[in-house]
């Protein structure tokens, strides 16, 4: 256990910040070399990530402490809630796949004749209903991507468009809604009202989804030709349509504001009855033992696995990140940004590349913003007298555009890891999910014209470009 003294005492490495930083560039190196590669997969991110552990310790003045705090920070509370939602979620989507929900959904879709080249742009639009409604883009990947992806895709939509559609849908929610934890964190660090923020970042959050979805409709049927033949898929039956109820119970629950494990755990409850009692899902299969090779499946084992991969690469790079947060790198790099930052567009676009570069070092948005917020708040509302609203939504909306196009981020990796666990397959990287994530490019070229052209900027204070100082 860590006492009081070590946990308030900074942890040195061999070489400065440079050993300090070593561990994230041996990870990194790792984790684009599999990107490029078309290996990006949680499980092969072990093994870079386990050996910037080690290159952790052997820099580390102090390896005990190096290994205390590695430990603190993979055993974070927000990690424990990620973890324990993603296991749900696996059981959930195992559940829906079995019971033959994905067969009903695409009987339904081939019968009223749906085209799968509109998948994206639909799944676009009622993945940002859902997630601006519910406020979480874990959440909006968890209910949506075991089920619209394999759909759109038996139905001849282009595969990384609509895993793209997805993540996009899950960050435009997260960018705007009220209940957003970003929206809240960037609101609040900056001294303005939630709904103040919420009106007055509407036109950019618009903007770059209109043009992400022209791109979505363009781009949507352009990969793979509908599939003729559907047989490895089982049998085409609307049977299964009445497991609608579980992602129905889902949405209400996150859309009430209670718990993401509450809403899964008990979605998933239902889910397991009404398969159970309707016949869809044999009681056998709930939990299946073989002594004879020593191997234990069933639904609720086997969705757990399917993402046990996600989970453990969560845990190291947590355990990473806390040690640049413990070894002074982030508070280094923010206090840094002063001889950057003499006019507010200056300011504006140092802001916005730290943030950036903060969300791909942790992965965690809320995170990025909470630490970077008091910072922001010093130049560009302080300093230079823009008003908070503008400055909070620099932060969220570079945070969220950032975290769409990230390849190991985790609503990425979620939804890449549900894609290859619903009998469809998956023949394409992360990297080129990216390339399709238009919300994510269309929300960044939107606040970069922003901050080059002055766009919604607005001061507290009468200014004057001339000298770059406020007026008094």
């Amino acid at each position: 256990m860590i006492n009081k003294t070590t946990e308030v005492q900074k942890i040195e490495f061999r070489g400065g910040l440079f050993g300090l930083v070593l561990p994230f560039i041996i990870l990194f190196i790792g984790i684009i070399s599999l990107a490029l590669t078309g290996n990006a997969m949680p499980m092969a991110f072990w093994v870079p990530t386990l050996a910037s552990v080690l290159i952790a310790l052997l820099m580390a003045k102090n390896p005990q402490q190096c290994a205390e705090y590695f430990i603190k920070g993979m055993s974070s509370e927000m990690i424990a809630i990620m973890v324990m939602a993603w296991f749900l979620a696996g059981i959930v989507a195992q559940l829906l796949k079995e019971t033959g929900l994905i067969q009903g959904l695409i009987w339904l879709s081939v019968s009223i004749g749906l085209k799968g080249a509109f998948f994206p742009l639909i799944t676009f639009i009622i993945g940002s209903l859902l997630s601006t409604a519910t406020g979480t883009a874990i959440g909006t990947v968890i209910a949506l991507a075991p089920i619209l992806y394999p759909v759109g895709v038996a139905l001849g939509a282009n595969p990384p468009v609509m895993l793209a559609a997805i993540v996009s849908a899950a960050y435009f929610g997260d960018n705007i809604a009220p209940v957003s934890d970003t929206t809240i964190a960037s609101a609040y660090t900056q001294g303005v009202d939630v709904p103040v923020v919420v009106r007055s970042r509407l036109k950019y959050a618009f903007a770059a989804a209109a043009i992400a979805a022209i791109f979505f409709f363009i781009f949507g049927g352009s990969g793979l030709e509908a599939q003729s033949d559907l047989s490895f898929l089982g049998e085409l039956s609307p049977k299964g349509l009445i497991m609608l109820v579980v992602p129905a119970i889902l949405i209400v629950m996150m859309y009430k504001g209670l718990h993401l494990i509450v809403a899964l755990m008990t979605s998933g409850t239902f889910g397991l009855l009404i398969g159970i009692f309707t016949g869809l899902l044999n009681p056998a299969r709930l939990l299946v033992i073989d002594m004879n090779t020593f191997t234990v499946g069933g639904v609720i084992v086997e969705g757990m696995m399917s993402l046990i991969d996600i989970s453990v690469f969560a845990m190291l790079l947590m355990g990473l990140i806390y040690l640049l947060e413990k070894g002074g790198f982030f508070a280094a790099l923010i206090n840094s940004l002063t001889k950057f930052t003499k006019t507010p567009r200056s300011s504006e676009f140092t802001i916005s590349i730290v943030t950036i570069l903060l969300n791909i070092l942790t992965v965690a948005n809320s995170v990025v913003i909470v630490m970077e917020g008091p910072i922001a708040k010093d130049i560009l509302v302080g300093k230079h007298h823009i008003t908070p609203d503008r400055s909070a939504n620099i932060l969220d909306s570079i945070s969220a555009a950032t975290m769409c196009l990230v390849p190991y981020g985790f609503a990425p990796l979620l939804a890449y890891m549900f894609a290859g666990g619903s009998g469809v397959a998956v023949d394409f990287s992360l990297l080129t999910v990216t390339a399709y994530t238009f919300h994510g490019w269309a929300l960044l070229l939107v606040m970069c014209f922003s901050i080059l052209t002055g766009w919604g900027r607005t001061f507290s204070k009468p200014f004057t470009p001339e000298t770059k100082i406020p007026l008094n």
